[in-house]
């Protein structure tokens, strides 16, 4: 086994654990296993949970397709934000790294790598095993809207990563850990693809709606966890202040339009009677 084969292995294993241990905590008095087995069982054969699934499956496919194609479309429209982003910041995601001890990036990467993926997936199960089921599909109407409305601004409002706007001031912190671990990244997300940050909106939104949830281990863990996941985005390099506000934004949109669309949209309600 190489060391990217090494690494990939063992992030894998990180965030696999990051969820068990997030589903426990969240709902301590379920066996995490437990939990998804009856989940499954119940939901591996319908219809409904097809729907969920292959609309969640086909948001990745377009992301890795989007991802592929990044740099033709960029050069094709051949214009790019990064410079007046730079104009209007200047060295204000500086700050963010003024104090950069080993163990802070070790787990500002951890959030963002391996914590950050299992958010949603901890957040439906525990809103399902509370029997909050409007919430759970809210939750995954977030996570479409999320992708739906960012995805354009992707595609013909390239930015480049903080750390790579060429200024020297903000560095890439994951790299002192391993060079290797943003390897595991590129096909989900593009160099340019900064605008807004999608870790922080998606983070955001699932905060904003399990307010609603009465769990309240839950939300306060979503809270305190959207916001590591917010600050990660910066710490570590990625994210311009610009990017993260305007994730904020789009996450309070997202959230009107998550709760819109399970308590209006006939055909989200339709599937769910037939769950």
């Amino acid at each position: 086994m190489n060391h990217p084969d090494l690494v990939l292995l063992m992030g894998a294993c990180l965030t696999g654990v990051s969820f068990l241990v997030l589903l426990k905590w969240c709902v301590p008095a379920s066996s995490p296993f437990h939990l998804l087995w009856t989940f499954a069982r119940k939901h591996a054969v319908s219809m409904p949970s097809l729907f969920y699934l292959l609309t969640l499956l086909g948001i990745m496919f377009l992301d890795i397709l989007e991802t592929k194609y990044d740099d033709l479309i960029t050069q094709h429209l051949s214009w790019d934000f990064t410079g007046l982003f730079m104009r209007i910041e200047g060295s204000a995601t500086a700050i963010f790294q003024v104090v950069h001890p080993t163990w802070l990036t070790y787990g500002m990467a951890a959030v963002y790598l391996y914590v950050f993926p299992v958010l949603g997936l901890v957040a439906v199960l525990a809103t399902y095993q509370g029997s909050e089921h409007d919430l759970a599909r809210k939750l995954f109407w977030g996570t479409v809207f999320n992708y739906v409305l960012i995805l354009p601004f992707y595609i013909l409002v390239p930015v480049s990563e903080r750390w790579a706007a060429g200024d020297g001031e903000v560095t890439l912190l994951m790299n002192q850990i391993s060079p290797l671990l943003i390897e595991g990244l590129r096909p989900l997300s593009g160099l340019n693809n900064c605008f807004p940050s999608f870790h922080s909106s998606l983070a955001t939104t699932f905060a904003m709606l399990l307010s609603q949830s009465a769990n309240r281990r839950l939300r306060r863990t979503m809270y305190v966890l959207a916001a590591l996941v917010v600050a990660s985005t910066l710490y570590l390099g990625f994210h311009w202040v610009l990017d993260v506000f305007a994730g904020v934004v789009f996450a309070a949109v997202c959230t009107l339009l998550a709760t819109w669309a399970v308590e209006n949209f006939k055909l989200e309600l339709a599937l769910y009677r037939a769950s």
